[in-house]
């Protein structure tokens, strides 16, 4: 009987110790995935006669070190729930750093790219505002997933010739990931 009990115990120890070597390379709270979707707040409005835009800037950081991830779809909608703009079957709009952009639609390890919504959408009447950006991504193995994070700026503008001035304010707020797989 001492035997096997022994023997248990040596088992329980032995897959303990492996399933530990098995993730030994993933820090503490760090999940991966093969696709997901996030999904992030937003605006694009222009107030105050015109002299101020209200935009977001997206910030799309591929944090995985040997998987690419690719930006499958995005899709503005807006207050009221209707599509402002969709990616589905088309290219995706041109990044602000030329990273991303209707002939690239992959991150690959490491890479940052950006999105403002004054580049995609028109700017809205306060009924169709907030907005809300969803991102479908995919990877060809498991990957520590898309990170996102929107910054809203508020910056001065011309009027008369819709030039972008000097900025008024910032502020960053992260993005909500929903791994699937």
């Amino acid at each position: 009987m001492p035997r096997i009990g022994f023997n248990v115990l040596l088992i329980a120890i032995l897959w303990v110790g492996s399933a530990g070597a098995a993730l030994a390379d993933r820090g503490k709270g760090e999940t991966t995935a093969r696709q997901g979707v996030v999904k992030c707040g937003g605006n694009n409005f222009l107030r105050l006669g015109g002299t101020e835009i209200q935009f977001a800037s997206y910030t799309l950081r591929n944090f995985d070190a040997t998987q690419p991830i690719v930006v499958d779809r995005m899709r503005f909608f807006d207050a009221n729930g209707n599509v402002l703009f969709d990616t589905a079957g088309g290219a995706l709009p041109l990044a602000e750093n030329g990273v991303l952009g209707p002939a690239n639609s992959t991150l690959n390890p490491n890479q940052t790219a950006q999105f403002n919504t004054n580049d995609i959408l028109p700017f809205l009447a306060q009924t169709d505002r907030p907005i809300q950006l969803e991102i479908e991504w995919s990877a060809p193995g498991r990957a520590l997933g898309l990170d996102v994070i929107t910054i809203r700026i508020a910056r001065q503008r011309d009027p008369a010739t819709g030039a972008i001035l000097a900025e008024r304010g910032r502020h960053a707020t992260g993005c909500r990931s929903i791994p699937s797989r």
